[in-house]
């Protein structure tokens, strides 16, 4: 069977009163990709760069929410409303 497991930044700093927080970069998401990967006995199929939208459940282990990070995205998605996302791995193997 297939699957796939997703990396995000993870906070390295919360913002003051729920502001704005600061991120991993977008290395180190990779780095904790490539110590997953090592840890475990299974297959690669392919890693790919994925954009996600900032509000993200059964990634990586950490905590995730709007970012200022070099892996932070704006996206528009329709007449001017804009989706903050991040920059991801995504790990596709074979158990």
């Amino acid at each position: 069977m297939i699957k796939c497991k997703d990396f995000a930044p993870r906070i390295t700093e919360r913002g003051p009163f729920g502001g704005a927080s600061e991120y991993e970069s977008f290395s180190e998401v990779v780095s904790a990709a490539n110590q997953w990967i090592e840890q475990t006995t299974i297959q690669v199929i392919n890693v790919e760069t994925v954009v996600l939208p900032d509000r993200i459940e059964g990634t990586s282990d950490g905590d995730y929410g709007l970012a200022v990070s070099n892996s932070f995205h704006p996206v528009v998605i329709s007449q001017g409303v804009t989706v903050n996302c991040f920059q991801c791995v995504r790990v596709w193997y074979r158990e």
